[in-house]
């Protein structure tokens, strides 16, 4: 089994499945409510929350989370699925066999055809080198960021800092927006590591908690690619993007913060850095 539904009140899992149809957020309506849908192909029901649901006679109206598993079963990534559907199993009867379940909510967030194919290699491995998401084009390494931000923050423990007082980033690539987070990412916490992916979470983990915390030193290779290509267009070109993804929730999230994309973005990115203490040396 590929997936994996967690649900978020009882701390059980849900059921596994062999692929998840629909996690690209296309968004349906039926009598003026909009939501997303998910088809889970050949899932089967844990014992466990069945026991869980036939006790509590609860129904599967719920928070969950759509979890892509590796090669040896473990959560390597996640996606919140609100499940809107008021099915009552204890009442119904659970399905004895593998089947198609279908249901309706609203999901955080998206996966498209290039996101899923990070994950079905880093089912076997996670990254071991540095630049690996360097061949693919913008929107590659925007899906390459989102997974990410994503495997980070579900699979590693942030609460030890590095004492490093000394970093390398490599900016031999850096030729749009996520580019430098790809490359922050990998320069603090090594191959897919992750330090932020705009600029509001970028200041948050340089405030501690995400591999290291102000002030340090980073030797930035290849300073001038960045000031070539991180201007304002670039930075406008993202600020677009997360417009039309916003634009693909059911609804729109409570705090949403836009980036003014009014300035060159390296500008900003130096600024946000320096600001913490940290000295960027140019190579």
């Amino acid at each position: 089994m590929n997936y994996s539904i967690f649900d978020h009140d009882s701390e059980l899992t849900i059921g596994y499945c062999s692929e998840i149809v629909g996690l690209s957020g296309k968004i349906y309506e039926d009598e003026d409510h909009l939501y997303h849908k998910i088809q889970c192909k050949q899932f089967v029901f844990c014992n466990e929350f069945k026991e869980y649901i036939v006790r509590k006679k609860q129904s599967m109206n719920r928070s969950v989370d759509v979890c892509i598993l590796d090669n040896d079963k473990n959560p390597i990534g996640s996606y919140t699925f609100l499940i809107y559907d008021e099915i009552y199993y204890h009442k119904i009867g659970f399905p004895e066999d593998l089947l198609d379940i279908q249901f309706k909510g609203s999901l955080e967030s998206f996966v498209n055809h290039t996101e899923i194919e990070i994950w079905n290699k880093w089912r076997i491995s996670p990254p071991v080198h540095i630049n690996e998401w360097a061949v693919l084009d913008v929107p590659g390494r925007r899906a390459w960021l989102k997974a990410v931000k994503n495997h980070n923050l579900t699979t590693r423990e942030w609460n030890r800092d590095s004492e490093k007082e000394n970093f390398f980033l490599d900016g031999t690539y850096v030729t749009d927006y996520s580019s430098f987070f790809c490359a922050m990412g990998e320069a603090i916490n090594g191959p897919g590591g992750y330090f932020g992916f705009d600029l509001p979470s970028l200041n948050d983990c340089l405030c501690g908690g995400f591999g290291t915390t102000g002030p340090f030193t980073l030797t930035w290779k290849n300073y001038g690619v960045a000031q070539k290509y991180l201007d304002k267009h670039s930075w406008r070109k993202q600020v677009n993007y997360r417009r039309r993804f916003i634009n693909k929730l059911v609804y729109e999230p409570e705090f949403y913060f836009e980036e003014r994309a009014n300035r060159p973005l390296i500008e900003a990115l130096v600024e946000t850095l320096e600001y913490t203490g940290v000295k960027i040396v140019s190579d």
